[in-house]
């Protein structure tokens, strides 16, 4: 009985020994990084993480891995012995558009515990002076002689009353719903109406561009494209 006893208080033992001696990983600071409020101009956000085996083991991280093509990493080391510290060096483009950004980084490791980690990149982009939906033109199924159209919204999200001007649109055929002078007060905002019949099959582009007396935004370049096809044709049906 004591054979039992001492052979189940071995086991034990072992296993808790052999459960404390294990990699961990841990990153300082928490699963996530937030830049908080910024601005396109500040565009790639950059920041270092820590990431520090807290184990008795060494840790091996095996991949690092952005949830997509606007987000940059750089790992320093891979391989980490207890009580060291990695860098990992992260950069993050920033749409040109408003509102709360969050992308995500895979980190698998050899942690028996969580091999798998997702840290969260978050930031709030505020932008001052935004065309919505997008900065581009989306013209659908154009066809030659038929008037087609597309509409983005111009929004002025700053403090101040913003006056655009001096309106170069491309090609002559373009048009579009600007005079020589639009205001646009604090919070205020206009929709921009392109419309264009096209006269030939193919490739088309077009540009709007405009002054600002905004001091940041000095030029806003709106675009557009699109691939333009033989008009339908109407077939009778036969009686």
């Amino acid at each position: 009985m004591k054979k039992l006893l001492l052979s189940i208080f071995l086991s034990g033992l072992f296993f808790i020994s052999g459960t404390y001696a294990q990699p961990k990983l841990e990153i300082i600071g928490g699963d996530s990084y937030n830049w908080n409020k910024v601005t396109p101009k500040e565009s790639p956000l950059k920041a270092t993480i820590l990431l520090k085996n807290s184990g008795k083991e060494r840790l091996l991280i095996n991949s690092v891995r952005p949830s997509c093509g606007c987000t940059a990493v750089l790992l320093d080391t891979s391989q980490l012995e207890p009580g060291q510290v990695a860098k990992l060096d992260v950069k993050l483009n920033i749409p040109n558009k408003s509102g709360p950004v969050v992308k995500t980084v895979f980190i698998a490791s050899n942690d028996p515990v969580k091999p798998n980690v997702n840290f969260y990149l978050k930031a709030d982009v505020h932008v001052e002076i935004e065309v919505s939906p997008n900065q581009y033109f989306n013209f659908d199924d154009m066809k030659i002689g038929i008037e087609t159209s597309s509409k983005v919204k111009l929004i002025n999200h700053s403090t101040r009353s913003v006056t655009f001007t001096d309106f170069k649109i491309t090609p002559d055929i373009l048009k579009v719903n600007l005079s020589k002078e639009l205001v646009l007060k604090p919070n205020e905002e206009y929709e921009i109406v392109a419309s264009v019949k096209p006269e030939k099959k193919g490739y088309f582009g077009c540009n709007v561009k405009m002054k600002t007396s905004h001091p940041e935004y000095p030029e806003i370049l709106i675009m557009g494209s699109s691939v333009v096809s033989d008009t339908a044709e109407i077939k009778s049906v036969p009686k």
